[in-house]
């Protein structure tokens, strides 16, 4: 016996008629929106090697897979190919391969080897090779990206680089990720909106686009807020270590280690003001139950034992710099990787545990 209302209406012909009814609303509604032209035009907003993000904690990401031969000044960096993410580094697979040892590395146009020629001589990838030279069955993956702050990697390993399941995440400190997004690009992004209302889209954005009731629902009404409550957040010291904080969370909420390299402000190696944002960020670290690579004093040793020109410019090391770098960071690897492989079930052994 069928179930039936008060009226005797059948209960399916009932939710029949709810579903008939906000079916013609949304018809409705996505003929008025487009009669009226009230929503948004969407288009992928992009700029040499970067592009809006859908993610708006991120601003602006690398564009995937892209490769560019020609000029790699502007926006597009470097010269050949990035991975299937956008990245300067080869493609990893998501699982993780038996007896590897992942390392993330989190940065900005450090990591991401700024005007360095060849990949390979970019710490990321001279770190992978030293530690293998060594015996070590260890995998490094970069997810530098040019004109990130430290908000903005984080943001990147919760978004991006957590699948790959890393054991270790390096994340190298560059005294400017203390600033906002890096205001250049994202003026070039609008430049390249040539004046439209244009929004950076996800897969299911492209798949939905086509409705003007979901463009104005999820661009104009959702989108708006969380681009602002982003842009408020990621400036200052203090957005710095609440960023570390961060990261010390997540850490111990995913089992991986964490490892902090502060590059210096190259042209202050001896200053003491300098010396102290570096103990900064020393406490930030040992609060966090972070290891911790002071570059400063190692690029000291560099300069006075090596005749190679070790920057660029203030931030930006050549790559004898970077070789420098990868040096000391295969250094301080070594011994986290061996408590790592002593301890039976293979996990990371924290700094609090040494």
């Amino acid at each position: 016996m069928r179930e039936v209302d008060s009226k005797g209406v059948p209960q399916t012909r009932k939710a029949l008629a709810v579903l008939l009814g906000t079916l013609a609303a949304l018809v409705a509604g996505e003929l008025l929106l487009r009669i009226a032209g009230a929503a948004p035009e969407v288009a992928p907003v992009r700029q040499g090697r970067m592009q809006l993000s859908a993610n708006p904690r991120l601003v602006f990401e690398p564009v995937p897979g892209l490769r560019h031969e020609g000029d790699p000044s502007g926006f597009f960096e470097y010269r050949g190919q990035s991975n299937s993410l956008g990245y300067r580094d080869r493609e990893h697979s998501v699982e993780k391969p038996p007896g590897t040892y992942r390392i993330a590395v989190l940065g900005d146009s450090i990591a991401a080897g700024y005007r360095i020629e060849r990949t390979e001589d970019a710490f990321p990838a001279r770190l992978e090779a030293l530690l293998r030279a060594r015996g070590l069955p260890v995998e490094v993956l970069s997810f530098g990206v040019t004109g990130y702050n430290t908000a903005q990697e984080v943001e990147t390993l919760r978004a991006r680089a957590l699948r790959f399941d890393p054991d270790l995440v390096l994340l190298a400190y560059c005294h400017n990720d203390r600033r906002p997004p890096d205001p250049r690009i994202i003026q070039g992004l609008r430049e390249a909106q040539g004046g439209r209302r244009v929004v950076p889209l996800t897969a299911v954005d492209r798949r939905l686009a086509w409705s003007a009731l979901y463009r104005l629902l999820r661009f104009q009404v959702l989108d708006s807020a969380a681009r602002e409550d982003a842009g408020a957040a990621a400036a200052g010291e203090q957005a710095v270590a609440r960023s570390l904080d961060d990261l010390g969370r997540m850490s111990r909420e995913e089992g991986f280690e964490v490892l902090l390299a502060v590059f210096p402000y190259l042209p202050k190696l001896y200053d003491k003001e300098h010396a102290r944002q570096h103990a900064r960020l020393a406490e930030i670290a040992r609060r966090n139950g972070f290891h911790h690579l002071d570059l400063r004093p190692v690029f000291r040793d560099c300069r006075l034992a090596r005749p190679d020109k070790l920057r660029f410019d203030r931030y930006h090391p050549t790559a004898a710099g970077h070789r420098c770098a990868a040096e000391a960071m295969a250094e301080t690897v070594r011994p986290i990787f061996r408590r790592a492989a002593a301890r039976p079930d293979g996990a990371p052994v924290p700094p609090s545990a040494r």
